[in-house]
């Protein structure tokens, strides 16, 4: 999850990104998003406070067996 601040604007942006298998996996997405986000802001001379988060949370079944299948190249 990224969260975003910014000066004289009363409430925090947020974005979920994606579901992770690993937690290794999600902490390298995490500093990815966190970097492109930051990026972004930077050009277009933004002030703002950025903070991103790793979360364990639970998903349905089906969902992650999509996922697992997409990882290995099969179309689910």
């Amino acid at each position: 999850m990224v969260l975003v601040s910014f000066p004289n604007v009363p409430a925090i942006t947020y974005k979920g990104m994606g579901g992770f298998f690993e937690k290794s996996e999600c902490e390298d997405k995490r500093a990815f998003a966190e970097n492109m986000i930051a990026d972004y802001e930077i050009r277009k001379g933004s002030t703002f406070y950025i903070e991103t988060y790793c979360m364990e949370f639970e998903v349905f079944e089906n969902h992650l067996k999509k996922k697992e299948l997409n990882k290995i190249g099969i179309d689910a």
